[in-house]
C-alpha cells in the first residue's frame, strides 16, 4: 500500500475475504464471485485500505496523503478512483462505498472482513499418463535414432495433482474456513478498468541467436516449419510442439533461431537445419493423435512420432520435444520444466500463440490469461502473457506475471534464467536502468545475439541516450543478419529519429523498412504495416496539415489484413487526430477511447488522453485541457508507464508555472529530478529549472544550470531536437542575464533565441531585444523592434501564445510613454487569460495596468489594480513583487511620504543585492538621491554600475509623478532616455 499503517490481519496472511470478495495480498488480484478483476496499483492500494478500516470515515484529505503521498494532484483523481473502484467491484457490490457528503467515504460490507494464510486449493486435472506408442515400427525409429524416451511415471508425476492442507484461517469475527475455491488469472471484466496501449512499441522481435561464446557450444541455425492443416481440429499440437521448441532453442545463445518468412527471403544465404512439425488425427481412430517431426542429420532424414490419445498430446509433445533437443544438443537436454498443462489447457494456448504471432497483443493477453488460470504451472504461458501486457503498457501486470514466469520454468539452463531476468528488468519501467546494464552484459557477453543487441538499443533510445543507440545499430555487421533482424533495426532506428524529432531520418529508414518487406514477398506484411505507419508519421510531424491521411487508412488497412487489430487500432487513432478538429472527430475520438479501455491499450489510452488535450487547447478549454492530462498522467502511473508519465509531468509543470502555483511546480521539478532523465529530457528539466529559479530571483543560479545545459547538449552532437532546445536555452538565459546587466552576452541570447522556427516563439527575442536596446539607451533601435513585435503578435491572434506576447510588449510600450496603447493590450490580453486561469500572465497584466495608473497619477486605481495582482502570486515572485514594491515607493513619493518611501526603498534595493539584481538597483537609483537608501552603494559604485553594464536606460524616472518632484541627482537625471 502507499501509505502504510498497521492493518488489523497477521503479517503472513495472504487472503482477506468478506462476502463474495476474496483479495490475494501476495499477488495483488481481487476475485468478485466466480471472476477476476485486475485492478490498477493504485485502485488496488485503495480497497486494501478500505478493507483494513471498514465502517470508519475517510476524509478526503486523509486519503489523498495516504494513496498519493508527496505528490500534487487535482481533487477530481479521488472521485475517479472511488468511481472506478465502485465500477470493478459491480453493480451488487458498489453500495459497499458510501460517500458522506462533506465528509468523506465509508466502507460498509455485508459481513466481516476475513483474513486467511491459505485458501482451499483447487482440484487440478486428473493426471495425465504418456500413452504406449502403439506401433513397433515407431518405437524401432525411435531406437535407431538414439532419442531420448521419458519414463511415464515421471511424466505422469508432472502431472500429478498436489494435496494441499486445509487453509488455516484468522476472522475479525467467528467464521467457519471458506468453501469458495480461488479463481486463478482470469479475464478482465471491467472494461472501464482495463486501460491499455500500444503506442509506437515496435514489433515483436524475431531476432536469430547466436554462438554461445561462453561455452564455446557449437552454433546451431535452425528454422522450425509447421506443416499444418488450418480446417483439422487437431492442428493443436503441432502449434504446441512449435511453440514449446521455439521457447527452448530460441532461448540458447548457441542457436540461431529462423522464421518461415526469414528462411524464404534469406534461403540462399543461409543453410539452417530445417525441421518440419506435424500433427494430425488417426484415420482408423478419432481419439487418436500422431504428432511427428522431420529434419535431415548428417545427410540422413530423421523422422520422429508419437502416437497416443489426444488428451495426452501435451505429455507427447513434451517428450518429443526432449528427443528432438537430444539429437540436436544433446548437452541441452537435461535443463528444461515438464510441460505444465492438460489437453483443454494446450487447446486454448493453440489460439494464444495465433494472436501472438499476428501481435495482436489483445486477444494475446486475454487468451494467455484463460490459459494461465487453467494451467498455472505452465511458465511459458506466464512468460507469454507477461510481454503481450508489456506492449499494452501494462507494467505491473507484465512484471508480476514475468517474475511467475521465471519461478514456473525452472529448472533452465544458466543463461536461460540470466535473459528472462534481463527481460522481467525491462518490463518495469522504473528499472529501465537496470534493464539496460542487463542486456548491456548480455549483448557483450553474446555479441552474435542479435535480440540482445536489439533490446540494448531499444532500452538506450527509452533511456534518453539516442545518439548512442544509433551508433550501435549503425555497425556494418547488421547487413549480415537474417531478415528479421534487418527490418527491425531499421524500424527501430526510424524510432529513434522519431524521438529525435527528425522527421526525415524517420521517414528514410521508413521507408527501407517498407521496400524490403513488399519485395521479399509472403510473410512480412506487418512489418511493411508497421512502415507504412511510421512513414505516415513522419509526414505529419514535418508536413503537419499537408500530411496524407489517407496514409494512415492504408497503413491501419494492411494491419488488420495481417490480423493486428491493436495497431490498426492506433494507426486510426493518429489519423483522427491529424485532422482539424470536429464534432464528428470528437465522437470518434472517443469510441477509439472506449475501445483502447475495453482491449486495455493502456498507453493508447494515455495517447488519446492527451491528443483530446491538446484539441481543448486549440478550442481554447485551457481548464479542460488540464485535467485531460492530469487524467493521463494518472493512467500513466497507476500502469506504471514512467517515460510518457514523465512527458505528461513536463507539460503540467508548464500549466503550474504560468498558472502562478509554484509550490506544486516545485514538487513537480523535485519529482523529475528523482526520475534520473537523460538526453533531451535532462535539458528540458534543466530549462524548467531555470525558468523557476528567475521567478524567485536566483538569477545567477539560473545562468549556471542554463550554462551546464549548454554543454550537455553539445555532448548530443547533432540530435535532430537540438536546434529548437538551443534556441529556448537562449531565450530563457537573456531572460536571466538582463537583470545580471550583462548586455553584451543578453544580445547573443537574444540572437539565439531568434533561431526558433516555432511562431508563438519569434515575439519574445524581438521583444526581448528591444528591451536590451532600450535599457542601452538607443531608442530608436528599440522602437523599430518594437514594431516588428508587434506585427508578428498581430499574427498570433487569440490564444495563450498571443495573450502573453500582448503583455511582454505592453510593458515595454509603458516604458516608452504609449500609455494607451499599452493599456488597449492589457485589456485585451486579460480576458482570455482569466478563463485560462493563467494566474501568472493576469497577475503580470494586472502589474502592467497598475504601472500605467501610476504613470497617469491615477494613484487609486494603482494601489487597487497592485494589490489584485499581489494576491494572485507567491511573495517571492521576484520579477513581479519587485515591480510592484517599486510602485509603493513612487506611490509614498507622491503622497509626500520620504520616511515610508525610504524605507520601502532601503528593503528592495537589499533584496535587489542579494539576488544579484543590478538593473534593479540602478532603476532605485534613478529614483532615490544618494544617501537616503540603507546601505546604498557609493556614488563611485553607482557611476561604475552605469559603465559597466552599459544601462545607461536603466530608469524610472518614466514613472515619475508630474506632481512631485524628486530629489534626485542631476547627474543621475541624464540616465533618463
Amino acid at each position: 500500500m502507499t501509505e502504510t499503517r498497521t492493518p488489523p490481519w497477521p503479517a503472513d496472511s495472504r487472503y482477506l475475504r468478506t462476502g463474495d470478495l476474496v483479495i490475494d495480498l501476495r499477488y495483488r488480484r481481487v476475485c468478485c464471485g466466480e471472476a477476476e478483476v485486475e485492478l490498477p496499483q493504485r485502485l488496488f492500494d485503495l480497497l486494501v485500505l478500505l478493507m483494513a478500516e471498514p465502517h470508519t470515515l475517510h476524509g478526503r484529505a486523509e486519503l489523498f496523503a495516504r494513496l498519493w503521498p508527496g505528490l500534487v494532484v487535482e481533487d477530481a483523481n479521488l472521485t475517479q478512483n472511488m468511481w472506478l473502484l465502485r465500477k470493478a467491484l459491480g453493480e451488487s457490490r458498489k453500495a459497499w462505498i458510501r460517500t458522506v457528503a462533506k465528509g468523506g467515504y465509508v466502507f460498509e460490507p455485508p459481513g466481516p472482513v476475513e483474513w486467511f494464510v491459505e485458501l482451499p486449493a483447487a482440484v487440478e486435472p486428473a493426471p495425465a499418463v504418456v500413452a504406449p506408442i502403439d506401433t513397433n515400427e515407431t518405437v524401432a525409429q525411435a531406437a535407431a535414432m538414439d532419442t531420448r524416451p521419458v519414463a511415464e511415471s515421471a511424466t505422469a508425476d508432472a502431472f500429478a495433482s498436489v494435496a494441499e492442507s486445509e487453509a488455516a484461517v484468522r476472522t475479525s469475527t467467528p467464521a467457519t474456513p471458506p468453501s469458495k475455491r480461488w479463481v486463478g488469472p482470469a479475464a478482465w471484466t471491467a472494461a472501464a478498468l482495463a486501460i491499455v496501449a500500444i503506442a509506437c512499441a515496435l514489433l515483436w522481435f524475431r531476432a536469430p541467436k547466436p554462438p554461445n561464446a561462453a561455452t564455446g557450444a557449437r552454433p546451431l541455425t535452425v528454422a522450425l516449419i509447421e506443416v499444418e492443416d488450418r480446417a483439422d481440429a487437431a492442428r493443436w499440437p503441432v502449434k504446441l510442439l512449435g511453440e514449446w521448441l521455439r521457447w527452448k532453442l530460441g532461448s540458447l545463445p548457441e542457436v540461431t533461431l529462423l522464421s518461415e518468412a526469414d528462411l524464404a527471403a534469406d534461403g540462399e544465404t543461409s543453410s539452417p537445419k530445417v525441421i518440419f512439425l506435424s500433427s494430425g488425427i488417426a484415420t482408423d481412430d478419432a481419439t487418436q493423435v500422431s504428432i511427428r517431426a522431420r529434419f535431415h542429420d548428417r545427410g540422413q532424414e530423421q523422422r520422429m512420432e508419437l502416437k497416443g490419445p489426444i488428451t495426452q498430446a501435451p505429455a507427447m509433445v513434451d517428450q518429443l520435444s526432449q528427443q528432438i533437443m537430444a539429437k540436436l544438443l544433446p548437452a541441452r537436454v537435461d535443463s528444461w520444466p515438464a510441460l505444465n498443462l492438460d489437453s483443454a489447457a494446450a487447446r486454448r494456448y493453440a489460439d494464444a500463440v495465433e494472436a501472438i504471432e499476428r501481435r495482436d497483443w489483445t486477444a494475446a493477453a486475454a487468451i494467455s490469461n484463460e490459459v494461465v488460470r487453467q494451467a498455472p504451472r505452465f511458465g511459458l504461458a506466464r512468460m507469454q502473457l507477461a510481454r503481450a501486457r508489456s506492449r499494452l503498457t501494462q507494467a505491473n501486470s507484465a512484471t508480476e506475471q514475468m517474475q511467475i514466469a521465471i519461478e514456473s520454468t525452472r529448472p533452465v539452463p544458466a543463461e536461460v534464467g540470466e535473459s528472462m531476468r534481463a527481460e522481467a528488468l525491462a518490463m518495469d519501467p522504473q528499472r529501465h536502468q537496470q534493464a539496460r546494464e542487463a542486456y548491456a552484459k548480455l549483448a557483450a557477453r553474446y555479441p552474435g545475439q542479435s535480440s540482445y543487441a536489439l533490446q540494448y538499443a531499444q532500452l538506450l533510445s527509452q533511456t534518453g541516450d539516442l545518439q548512442q543507440a544509433l551508433k550501435m545499430l549503425s555497425a556494418p555487421e547488421w547487413e549480415r543478419k537474417p531478415m528479421g533482424t534487418r527490418v527491425t533495426r531499421l524500424l527501430l532506428i526510424s524510432e529513434i529519429h522519431q524521438l529525435m524529432g527528425d522527421p526525415e531520418g524517420m521517414r528514410e529508414y521508413a521507408r527501407s523498412a517498407e521496400r524490403i518487406t513488399r519485395e521479399t514477398g509472403a510473410g512480412w506484411e506487418l512489418e511493411n504495416g508497421n512502415a507504412l505507419l511510421m512513414i505516415a508519421v513522419a509526414d505529419t510531424m514535418q508536413y503537419k496539415e499537408r500530411a496524407d491521411v489517407g496514409q494512415y487508412e492504408l497503413a491501419a488497412k494492411r494491419l488488420e489484413a495481417a490480423g493486428n487489430r491493436t495497431r490498426a487500432l492506433y494507426a486510426r487513432f493518429l489519423a483522427e487526430t491529424t485532422v482539424a478538429p470536429a464534432e464528428a472527430s470528437a465522437a470518434r475520438m472517443q469510441t477509439l477511447l472506449a475501445q483502447a479501455r475495453a482491449g486495455g491499450y493502456r498507453r493508447l489510452e494515455i495517447d488519446i488522453l492527451a491528443r483530446a488535450a491538446g484539441q481543448h487547447y486549440s478550442a481554447g478549454d485551457w481548464p479542460g485541457y488540464r485535467k485531460l492530462l492530469e487524467e493521463a498522467l494518472m493512467v500513466a502511473r497507476d500502469s506504471g508507464d514512467i517515460l510518457i508519465g514523465n512527458r505528461l509531468a513536463m507539460a503540467l509543470l508548464v500549466e503550474d508555472i504560468v498558472g502562478a502555483r509554484l509550490d506544486s511546480a516545485a514538487e513537480r521539478l523535485r519529482q523529475l529530478r528523482k526520475a534520473g532523465l537523460q538526453g533531451r529530457w535532462e535539458i528540458d528539466l534543466a530549462h524548467f529549472d531555470a525558468a523557476l529559479s528567475s521567478i524567485h530571483g536566483r538569477y545567477e543560479y539560473a545562468v549556471a544550470v542554463l550554462n551546464a545545459a549548454e554543454r550537455d547538449l553539445a555532448k548530443q552532437q547533432a540530435d535532430g531536437g537540438a536546434g529548437e532546445s538551443r534556441a529556448r536555452l537562449g531565450c530563457l538565459r537573456a531572460e536571466a542575464r538582463l537583470p545580471l546587466g550583462d548586455l553584451q552576452a543578453v544580445r547573443s541570447d537574444w540572437q539565439r533565441c531568434a533561431a526558433s522556427e516555432q511562431q508563438s516563439n519569434r515575439v519574445s527575442p524581438l521583444v526581448g531585444r528591444a528591451r536590451t536596446e532600450w535599457l542601452a539607451g538607443d531608442k530608436e533601435a528599440a522602437a523599430e523592434l518594437l514594431r516588428r513585435a508587434q506585427t508578428v503578435q498581430t499574427g498570433l491572434g487569440d490564444s495563450p501564445e498571443g495573450s502573453e506576447a500582448a503583455i511582454e510588449i505592453a510593458s515595454l510600450l509603458t516604458r516608452t510613454g504609449a500609455i494607451a496603447e499599452s493599456d488597449r493590450l492589457y485589456q485585451r490580453a486579460l480576458p482570455l487569460m482569466r478563463t485560462a486561469q493563467y494566474q501568472w500572465l493576469v497577475a503580470s497584466a494586472e502589474t502592467g495596468q497598475a504601472e500605467n495608473a501610476a504613470a497617469r497619477g491615477d494613484w487609486i486605481a494603482s494601489r487597487r489594480l497592485g494589490a489584485d495582482a499581489r494576491s494572485k502570486i507567491p511573495a517571492d515572485a521576484w520579477p513581479l513583487t519587485s515591480r510592484l514594491d517599486v510602485l509603493d515607493i513612487v506611490a509614498a513619493l507622491a503622497g509626500d511620504d520620504r520616511p515610508r518611501a525610504s524605507a520601502l526603498a532601503s528593503e528592495l534595493h537589499a533584496k535587489a543585492q542579494r539576488n544579484g539584481d543590478r538593473l534593479t538597483q540602478m532603476e532605485l537609483h534613478s529614483l532615490m538621491p544618494h544617501g537616503v537608501v540603507a546601505a546604498d552603494c557609493s556614488r563611485t559604485h553607482r557611476d561604475s554600475m552605469t559603465a559597466s553594464t552599459g544601462m545607461r536606460g536603466a530608469s524610472l524616472l518614466w514613472l515619475k509623478p508630474k506632481s512631485q518632484a524628486l530629489a534626485a541627482e542631476p547627474a543621475l537625471e541624464t540616465l533618463s532616455p
